[in-house]
């Protein structure tokens, strides 16, 4: 089985800067390569209602591919993230419906996640995090994203789901999903307060220590806007992000770069 991992494609952001249609590009690769599945982990666009639109048009567009994806912080951005959530679960590939299995052998099990500061500078308390302002920054997420509860709490939210998940399926081989970090290890830290401090919204250690608990075999996440994949605690972790033009491309073509920045998968 042949899985493409991609995050982060910020669709809106990225149309408008580089004026191409980027689910265009995508669907020429799918139909270039043939994945049986391809895996969104998170940020296709800003709001659910376009996120779903996106979402629905490259599954109807790439039948023979089966599309699957994890919310990320942007795509629940509205007045009300849980109703966000809610709207999102319609898509039928929405892993946080439940687990996917794809194989006799292997599932995949996944929900977007959240933070917890547990990836924060110690010099710094949970009610600064919480504010998430620095200097003249403030963390888009404070002004976009209206969950209910707490970042804390909505990250043990997340937690509860994903363990009960993976525990009916223990025994099996799993892919994890979560658009946030699962490990601090692949948080950048570049010993400059401005950046750093916002370390603590890029995700949990809850989520790593899930997957050493249930012996996740591979992990695939995005959110921080840099590719990684290596093994980690005998985890094969993959990030796969798209990123925002021009900054964070390697190449000026929409093109070069998207068909470059797809990971294929191998089961």
């Amino acid at each position: 089985m042949k899985i493409a991992v991609l995050s982060d494609i910020h669709e809106g952001l990225n149309r408008k800067n580089t004026k191409t249609d980027i689910l265009d590009i995508i669907k020429r690769w799918i139909e270039t390569h043939s994945p049986d599945v391809f895996i969104i982990a998170g940020d296709m666009t800003a709001k659910p209602e376009k996120a779903l639109t996106h979402l629905n048009r490259l599954q109807n567009e790439c039948p023979q591919t089966r599309l699957l994806f994890v919310h990320g912080n942007h795509d629940i951005y509205g007045e009300n993230s849980t109703s966000a959530y809610e709207t999102l679960l319609q898509f039928p590939g929405n892993l946080g419906n439940g687990p996917v299995q794809l194989t006799d052998e292997w599932v995949m099990i996944g929900d977007g996640g959240w933070y917890d500061y547990s990836f924060g500078m110690p010099e710094y308390t949970s009610e600064q995090f919480s504010i998430g302002i620095f200097k003249d920054f403030t963390w888009p997420d404070k002004q976009f994203a209206n969950w209910q509860g707490t970042d804390t709490e909505e990250t043990n939210r997340y937690v509860r789901k994903l363990e009960h998940w993976l525990r009916e399926n223990s025994g099996k081989k799993i892919i994890m999903v979560t658009h946030t970090v699962p490990f601090e290890q692949f948080v950048q830290c570049k010993n400059d307060p401005e950046w750093d401090f916002f370390n603590a919204m890029m995700g949990s250690n809850l989520f790593g220590e899930l997957a050493v608990k249930y012996g996740v075999q591979k992990y695939i996440f995005g959110h921080i806007h840099t590719r990684h994949h290596e093994t980690y605690k005998e985890i094969e972790m993959i990030c796969n992000p798209l990123g925002y033009f021009p900054d964070e491309w390697n190449n000026q073509s929409p093109e070069n770069e998207i068909f470059s920045a797809i990971k294929i998968v191998e089961l």
